[in-house]
């Protein structure tokens, strides 16, 4: 009789067995340099916009900002997981990060909700007729050529030879009559403020196209705030990140300091970015985002227009409608029964 025979195919089983076991601790216990972003939630504003200033107006409807959920620890399972379900979406880790830290990451997207909320009460009130932010020069980002050593991050240029210098567009278009060689006078002053400073700086040429001055610098227009308004609104949105809730703030800031009903009663939801002019710019996690809306019930679902067929190609019944810009979004709102016409403080 050959036991060993016998023996094989249970060493073989016992084997595999073993095998099937190590796999398993190692989809479960290593952690691989993905992300994996998933549905989220959608979560009201009314209760996150204070008006401190001016009236408030209670909706009856409500405008919703969506969310992703965000999973760093992607383990095999998950890797697997992400790789089969439509509603998932897996990166590379370098991809989210760059060069950053998850922690330096976590900051980040923090710093980016802090400027969209500043965007968008500007582009609610400057809707409205009403300017929070008043430029007051051009900032530097950074300083390199004919300027180091000159000029540092910390001035503020607000006047060139004599000429009040407000916004980045003032600045280029007065630079544009000098050329190379040329010595433009700069008054400068601290980026917080205080004595201003008189630089004189000679121009280089520019390399794309050396007949054109060169002052070598990055230019930002400095905002500030101004005081006295008629309106004050604060916007707390915890401890969630990114800038993909512009649009929706800025809706439910209208909604909230106007008369009359935004969004009809309706259930409104929307996601892109907005800047202080009113643009609505692009975001990422689309999939997930109308995933969510369609899951949470949302009526209408309101999106940056260059995502527009993938937000349709996942959203089912969800009414998903594109916008380029706040007029836009408002003009939507009012084809399904909101009160968006004629927005006016009280």
């Amino acid at each position: 009789m050959d036991r060993g025979g016998a023996r094989r195919p249970r060493i073989l089983v016992g084997s595999l067995v073993l095998l099937g076991a190590a796999a398993v601790l190692i989809l479960s216990f290593v952690q691989l340099p993905y992300f994996v972003f998933s549905p989220g939630s959608v979560r009201s504003l009314s209760d996150r916009v204070v008006v401190t200033k001016g009236q408030r107006f209670e909706p009856v409807g409500e405008v919703y900002f969506t969310t992703v959920q965000q999973d760093s620890t992607v383990n095999g399972w998950e890797y697997l997981e992400a790789r089969i379900r439509g509603s998932l979406t897996l990166l590379e880790e370098d991809l989210v990060l760059g060069d950053r830290t998850r922690d330096e990451n976590r900051a980040f997207n923090l710093d980016l909700m802090r400027v969209s909320k500043s965007a968008a009460v500007a582009a609610a009130l400057r809707y409205l007729g009403i300017d929070p932010y008043e430029a007051t020069g051009v900032g530097l980002a950074q300083v390199t050529g004919p300027s180091v050593g000159l000029l540092t991050t910390d001035d503020v240029i607000v006047a060139v030879d004599g000429e009040p210098i407000r916004v980045v567009l003032d600045l280029v278009a007065i630079l544009g009559t000098y050329h190379p060689g040329d010595v433009v006078t700069l008054e400068v002053e601290p980026v917080r403020g205080g004595r201003s400073r008189i630089v004189r700086v000679v121009l280089g040429a520019r390399e794309d196209d050396p007949s054109v001055g060169f002052l070598g610098v990055v230019p930002q227009t400095r905002w500030e705030d101004v005081e006295g308004l008629p309106i004050d609104v604060r916007v707390n949105t915890g401890r969630v990140g990114g800038n993909s809730a512009g649009l929706s703030l800025a809706l439910s800031i209208l909604d909230l300091v106007t008369p009359g009903e935004l969004t009809g009663g309706l259930r409104v939801a929307s996601t892109g970015t907005i800047d202080i002019d009113g643009n609505v710019g692009p975001i990422g996690g689309i999939i997930q985002k109308v995933v969510t809306a369609r899951e949470a019930g949302i009526d209408l679902f309101l999106v940056p227009t260059g995502e527009l067929a993938e937000a349709r190609h996942h959203a089912g019944d969800l009414v998903v409608e594109g916008v380029d810009n706040l007029a836009d979004a408002l003009d939507v709102l009012a084809r399904y029964g909101g009160h968006t016409t004629d927005l006016a403080l009280p």
